[in-house]
């Protein structure tokens, strides 16, 4: 039967063909786990052994919290009591004492940072309150290493102020200096001994030792490298012998040393041992030394592999012979971090739990050999993931996922991410790239970063023509002549551009294209400043032409004051006839600067570029920290009315944070109170229908809009996903969420309908009861309604709805109670599984299936036919069609604004400056320089040479980058008067072999 017209009493209920003072209907976002089940479980830093139990165990990862096993590994729960997710190291005081230490950026009472205490066995855990910290710096209360003195029970902590000390298990603590010796490790032995390593660049002496338990401090004779001013001293870099109270060992990358006078003096342990067949790693150096009936055994981690040293003690002496073969173990993932050994039994002080980059290994050989044990559904889920992409395959009903993880590999899924087949492609990646619709397989490209080396890469559909052969079809991508700097953007199927720097005879800096998947190229866009991330991509409409358009984030300048760089956007338009785009440099009133999500070593700036209305941005500003967006392509910017105020939580958490939490120790002198890493990590708007907006957060969760970005909502408890980096809409009210330490989630979003009648206004509707003839509407009291697709099908189990068949890219509504089901996507009608043949639903003639009627119990039994289609939005009020302007936007072009200052650009021979590893020769060149100053070049807050430009105002040096992972800053200044002229940003990466 068709339905007549309802009062607007009911049209705003359910959100329908609404006036335009009328709201949406009510969306329940949720968002839960959606794990991959894949071998890696994340970079784990620190093990903690129960001493009364070797079952129980405790893991805190480097960015996903704590995690807790009770048998032994192969399960794991998170810990979503600590209130803290860049945590750093756990240690057991007793069997129901704990310690765990975290690092806290974004809370205005740096209420995650510092030290937490747990007094039930790790079931909850209280913050406690930053000791007295005096001193002249503006520095946040961070805390890493955990040592144990074995004579007192005194616990040392290494923190960003020096290091802390308790004599009451952990209930309060003193700092007991040195006075601003930003500690990263420590060590405690008998007789009030401890030795504290930093790499704070601003002292000299990188270990400090004290004889009276911290109350004094002196200086030790640690080897500083030559070849880099800091050496690096890891988390659990020093350890205490436990045989002799006056040795230490430690790791200063690459070599282990030994002081056998208390920390006085120190010389190099001899062998050394392979690194494996990169140089630079990604783990964590440690030493680990167990008594033995003839001396100790000494295991050692130098970041990459694990090694085995037996050393005798020599006889008549205290002293032992570390001369001894090196013994190597294997392992399926390396870099490693932390390893643990058993506490009780006949076995104690056996290997149990290796910690690296990979996540948690076993051993069932005494360490010869390590597996990894409990990723995926057993639990352990710390997955660094960068970003996630996905795309329908539209003749196949089909939606292909993509993951780049950092460390762990790029991972292909064909069905949704239910199943993730190996091999992966290459050690991590970055800059997923394809359409997000695809007609059939053979006409998928996926283009991706593959590294180990970082190299561009393109595919087929799962990187593969043939799903299954998983990476057969990944090849190398045929990138621009000259040097690779940038990576590939996908604008049409065939069409992509690419980031190129100035090369004779072929390019100007800015960007090539090519329109035959790069068997050739021509130049694109001509844009002189350094880009930063790859551009993101839009749309509009000029005289019945759809056109892409894209915003590209480019270094404007530099914040002395804040010590980072300023970014603002360039407008790319395509332009036909011509094959160059335009090129246009929005004014950014009211804008300070774009920021940079969580990743170290992958930086994606944050805003969010409308897919159908080119000219709607929204991005955090780090300079401001607010929210702002911009409705006429970024050349004025306004905030978002209370948006600001919510996703901080009234201000809870700061608009941003000026030092990476990976990083603390290589920016000490610099305040923490704003900067380039802003809380709001994301913005993503979804491509098929723009009304739906989500903003990710750092560690208050994710924000949802409905209305184009209007009004916002959080999405309940979802917080528990922390350091969000990427969101990929599947549909409206479905998509994918990654993040840096807590792997992959998913947010769902169901409509709440209470009354299916006024949807017979926008389509005429019918319900047909089985055997019970043809009720009005209003006798659909419980069921599901589907918006923007329909109902292919249907399986009962024991009377009740299991399962629903629907189209892709269809949004749920349940009506009454909601029922929780597994959802298929298909294109086919395959009717309704699990009743009687001849009891099954005739689909009516011009008729879709857009509902089903349940009873209180979940049976089956009614049908709502509808004329068409449910919209999920007034499109009409909301614009879903690409924005239509005129040809004064396209043909928009204007001067950079970098051309009329100084300006400082750096490169690395032969690659992009995203892809720069430890030690690479770095070229420097400057532009409009003050002519005949001498320039001094400062890395990372030190002084590292001098130069001068020429007549014109150019210099070109080389330097070379820093041994340390992670981002750096360099700034070029005047050497007489210390003005900062301009500076520049960038990450060092290691060359993952795994």
């Amino acid at each position: 039967m068709k339905c007549q017209m309802y009062s607007a009493l009911f049209l705003a209920v359910v959100g329908f063909a609404l006036p335009a003072q009328s709201q949406p209907s009510p969306i329940d976002w949720t968002l839960e786990e959606f794990q991959p089940n894949v071998p890696y479980g994340g970079r784990a830093d620190t093990i903690a052994v129960n001493p009364s139990d070797n079952r129980i165990m405790f893991v805190a990862s480097e960015s996903g919290g704590l995690f807790k096993t009770t048998d032994g590994g192969t399960h794991w729960s998170h810990v979503d009591t600590l209130g803290a997710y860049y945590t750093s190291a756990v240690a057991y005081v007793t069997s129901d004492i704990l310690l765990a230490t975290a690092t806290d950026r974004f809370s205005v009472g740096n209420e995650g940072g510092g030290i937490w205490r747990s007094s039930d066995g790790g079931v909850t855990w209280s913050h406690i309150p930053s000791p007295s910290l005096g001193g002249p710096r503006d520095l946040r209360f961070d805390a890493r290493e955990i040592s144990i003195a074995p004579d007192t029970g005194d616990i040392f902590v290494a923190t960003s102020y020096g290091v802390a000390k308790s004599s009451d298990q952990g209930a309060s603590w003193i700092v007991r200096g040195p006075i601003n010796f930003a500690a990263i490790s420590v060590s405690a032995q008998s007789g009030n001994l401890v030795i504290a390593g930093s790499n704070d660049s601003r002292f000299s002496t990188k270990v400090v030792r004290s004889d009276d338990g911290g109350a004094t401090w002196a200086a030790t004779n640690f080897p500083v490298p030559v070849s880099f001013p800091v050496p690096v001293f890891d988390l659990h870099a020093l350890a205490a012998s436990p045989l002799d109270a006056n040795t230490f060992y430690a790791y200063g990358d690459p070599d282990f040393f030994v002081s056998e006078d208390g920390g006085v003096s120190w010389s190099k342990i001899v062998p050394t041992f392979s690194r494996g067949p990169q140089d630079f790693c990604g783990g964590i150096g440690f030493v680990k030394p167990l008594a033995t009936p003839t001396g100790l055994t000494l295991w050692l981690g130098n970041r990459c592999t694990v090694a085995k040293l037996v050393a005798p003690q020599i006889p008549g002496t205290s002293r032992f012979d570390y001369s001894g073969p090196v013994i190597q173990s294997t392992a399926d993932h390396w870099d490693t971090r932390d390893m643990a050994f058993r506490t009780q039994g006949p076995d104690t002080g056996a290997p149990l739990l290796l910690a690296t980059d990979g996540g948690v290994h076993r051993t069932l050989d005494g360490g010869v050999n390590w597996t990894l044990t409990g990723s995926g559904p057993n639990g352990y889920n710390a997955l660094q993931i960068t970003e996630v992409k996905g795309q329908w395959i539209d003749n196949l009903a089909k939606y292909d996922l993509y993951i780049a993880v950092q460390d762990n590999g790029i991972w292909a899924s064909g069905d949704g991410g239910l199943t993730w087949p190996p091999p992966n492609a290459g050690p991590e990646g970055l800059n997923i790239e394809m359409q997000k619709h695809f007609r059939s397989p053979a006409d998928s490209v996926v283009t991706v970063t593959a590294c180990g080396p970082c190299t561009n890469k393109v595919g087929g559909r799962v990187f593969s023509q043939t799903y299954g052969a998983a990476f057969s079809g990944l090849h190398q991508w045929p990138d621009p002549p000259g040097p690779v700097v940038g990576h590939p953007t996908s604008i049409f199927k065939s069409f992509h551009n690419q980031g190129v720097d100035d090369t004779p005879g072929k390019f100007l800096k800015g960007f090539a294209a090519t329109h035959d998947l790069g068997s050739s190229w021509t130049q694109y866009a001509v844009v002189p400043a350094d880009r930063r991330d790859i551009p993101k991509l839009s749309a509009i409409r000029v005289a019945h032409r759809q056109l892409p358009v894209q915003y590209q984030a480019i270094r404007t300048g530099f914040d002395a004051t804040r010590n980072f760089e300023i970014v603002h956007l360039v407008r790319l338009t395509m332009s036909p006839p011509s094959t160059m785009a335009s090129v246009y440099f929005p004014a950014m009133n009211g804008f300070g600067g774009i920021g940079i999500s969580p990743p170290d070593w992958d930086w994606h700036h944050v805003f969010g570029v409308d897919p159908k209305d080119s000219q709607h941005l929204i991005a955090p500003d780090v300079i401001n920290g607010k929210i702002m967006e911009s409705h006429d392509g970024g050349d004025n910017w306004s905030e978002i009315p209370g948006l600001t105020s919510l996703v901080t939580d009234a201000g809870r958490f700061r608009s941003g944070a000026g030092a990476s939490p990976f990083n603390v120790g290589i920016f000490p002198a610099f305040p923490f109170d704003v900067g380039h890493f802003p809380f709001a990590s994301h913005v993503s708007f979804s491509g098929d229908d723009p009304n739906s907006v989500a903003i990710g957060t750092q560690q208050n969760g994710l924000f949802v809009s409905r209305d184009r970005g209007a009004t916002w909502i959080k999405v309940p408890n979802s917080e528990r996903a922390t350091a969000i980096t990427s969101i990929d809409w599947m549909s409206p009210t479905d998509a994918f969420v990654s993040t840096l330490g807590r792997g992959l989630w998913k947010l769902t979003g169901s409509q709440v309908v209470t009354s299916v009648r006024p949807l017979c206004v926008i389509q005429s509707c019918r319900i047909k009861y089985i055997f019970k003839g043809d009720p009005s509407p209003d006798r659909f009291k419980r069921g599901i309604v589907v918006f923007e697709g329909e109902i292919m099908g249907a399986r009962v189990e024991a009377g009740a709805l299991r399962e629903l068949s629907v189209t892709p890219q269809t949004s749920l509504a349940f009506v009454g109670a909601p029922v929780k089901l597994a959802i298929r996507y298909t294109n086919q009608r395959i009717g309704i599984i699990g009743i009687e043949t001849n009891k099954t639903f005739a689909l009516p003639s011009g008729r879709l299936l857009t509902g089903l009627a349940l009873d209180e119990r979940g049976g089956l039994f009614g049908a709502l036919y509808t004329s068409g289609r449910i919209p999920l939005s007034d499109k009409s009020a909301t614009r879903q069609d690409v924005r239509t302007a005129d040809a004064r936007f396209v043909l928009q072009q204007n001067r950079s604004p970098t051309l009329s200052k100084p300006y400082i650009s750096l490169s690395a021979t032969g690659k992009g400056m995203d892809n720069v590893e430890p030690e690479d020769p770095l070229t420097l060149t400057g532009e409009r320089m003050p002519s005949g100053a001498v320039l001094e070049i400062v890395l990372d807050g030190s002084a590292i040479g001098k130069t001068e430009g020429d007549r014109s105002g150019f210099l070109k040096t080389i330097i070379k980058a820093p041994r340390e992972l992670g981002p750096h800053t360099l700034i070029v200044r005047d050497a007489n008067t210390k003005r900062t002229i301009d500076g520049a940003s960038f990450v060092v990466r290691h060359r993952d072999a795994e």
